[in-house]
């Protein structure tokens, strides 16, 4: 057989005389290893574990025991041969190379197409398989992505109010909830933190003389004015109509919590629509200090800042009572 028709039929063929010298080199890996006709020194290793690296060696131990023959090309380490290879009478050495899951890497890297197999070869459909099962993969991966986003924005829709932006009833529970979690673990303590209860002073007045889109402006505006006055880790949420509660965590001191509530019931008053001349709209707040031991429940610990803030009314309104 010729060399050329060798090449036709065996496009991967690596011909070999019995010392090691190069014969014949089929086109296609040719094109991968463009120097490879000079010798096997520098471009190909073995590519079987616990085997030395002389890829001559690696051939004739593969013949001798009829293996699998691997052979890793060095220009491109992550790209390993494989075939067999046979002992023709005159002892040269004829081996038979293919790229196995290898492909797509070694048609990217040599600018392979279909004429550089042979008909006989599924290199193409099991290339265009590979990328398909890429695509579909890649397919289901955004769309894993888009339902995970899905997922955490109709989370985030259900906890928040959509008038102000805050923490709805719902979202207040689960914060509320985490804050009062007991420690499962004997290292973990409990933080304490300050609830406060805070309820607008005469703003049915608002929606009955001005209306309700005045009051629906105004909720917006005290839900702006809460989320400046605490820090990212607290938690703001509008739990109905013109009542808002405010988990401060780790604020304990009363001096820092009757300031905190001076400066919110200050800014609230500055939002009083002037055209209500004989109200001015408020806000008056009932303030919890809540340490580890106290009450254990959500409902709990939100009667008892309900109670300051009726403390509070009684007292006259647009003030804080702190318990």
């Amino acid at each position: 057989m010729s060399v050329q028709a060798l090449g036709q039929l065996l496009p991967m063929h690596l011909w070999l005389s019995a010392c090691g010298k190069v014969l014949s080199v089929g086109p296609t890996l040719s094109k991968l290893i463009p120097d490879l006709a000079d010798g096997l020194a520098d471009r190909l290793v073995s590519g079987r574990a616990g085997q030395g690296p002389c890829p001559l060696q690696a051939i004739r131990t593969a013949v001798e025991h009829r293996r699998r023959l691997f052979l890793r090309v060095v220009q491109s380490r992550d790209l390993v041969l494989r075939g067999h290879g046979v002992q023709v009478d005159d002892g040269t050495l004829l081996v038979n190379l293919g790229f196995g899951i290898g492909l797509h890497r070694a048609i990217r890297a040599a600018g392979l197409t279909d004429d550089d197999f042979a008909p006989s070869e599924l290199a193409m459909e099991l290339l265009f398989l590979h990328e398909a099962n890429r695509g579909v993969l890649t397919e289901l991966s955004r769309f894993n992505t888009q339902l995970a986003q899905s997922r955490e924005l109709a989370l985030l829709q259900a906890q928040t109010d959509p008038l102000t932006g805050l923490q709805n009833r719902r979202g207040l529970e689960i914060a509320l909830s985490l804050s009062l979690r007991t420690a499962d673990f004997a290292d973990e303590v409990a933080h304490p933190f300050a609830i406060a209860h805070l309820d607008l002073d005469h703003f049915k007045q608002v929606n009955d003389q001005l209306g309700h889109q005045a009051g629906d402006d105004l909720l917006r505006a005290v839900g702006a004015v809460l989320r400046s006055h605490i820090r990212k880790a607290d938690t703001a949420a509008r739990i109905g109509g013109d009542e808002f509660v405010l988990i401060l965590r780790g604020m304990t001191s009363r001096a820092a919590l009757q300031q905190l509530a001076d400066r919110i019931i200050v800014a609230i008053r500055a939002l009083s629509p002037p055209e209500l001349t004989d109200l001015q709209v408020s806000a008056s707040l009932g303030i919890l200090v809540w340490h580890p031991g106290g009450p254990d429940q959500p409902e709990q610990v939100l009667a008892m800042a309900d109670k300051a803030l009726y403390l509070s009314k009684g007292a006259g309104r647009g003030r804080a009572t702190i318990i």
